[in-house]
């Protein structure tokens, strides 16, 4: 029997990529990223649905993030859906649901980034 375990996204980082040495002397990479759903409903009206994805990188993808993903990059994303199971530090059980970049078959191409203008506002979007 065949399986296949793909997730493929495209969206913004939430924040900056929060960096980590692992005992074998790779890097992983954690950042959420924002994808945005967006129609028209029954009244005409426009509404839109953003989910947030935690996403974590290894290796290549890892050494991408770090050097080329900041808070509001555009990203396309390709890995795995992993759940996994951990004790916080108030002893308390949590389920957490990660979309796993690494290996040959994991992808992080960041397609540009969201400037803002001097005054705030939304600016054009850069290229890394």
């Amino acid at each position: 029997m065949l399986n296949m375990n793909r997730v493929t996204l495209l969206g913004h980082a939430g924040r900056d990529p929060e960096v980590r040495a692992l005992n074998n002397g790779n890097k992983a990479a954690s950042f959420p990223l924002a994808t945005t759903e967006r129609w028209t409903d029954r009244d005409g009206q426009p509404a839109e649905n953003t989910e947030w994805h935690r996403v974590v990188a290894y290796g290549a993808a890892a050494d991408a993030a770090e050097r080329l993903l900041r808070k509001g990059s555009a990203a396309l994303v390709e890995g795995r859906l992993s759940t996994r199971e951990y004790r916080d530090r108030d002893g308390n059980d949590r389920v957490v649901t990660e979309i796993v970049v690494a290996g040959p078959q994991g992808v992080l191409n960041v397609l540009g980034r969201r400037v803002r203008n001097a005054d705030g506002s939304p600016g054009k979007e850069e290229r890394p």
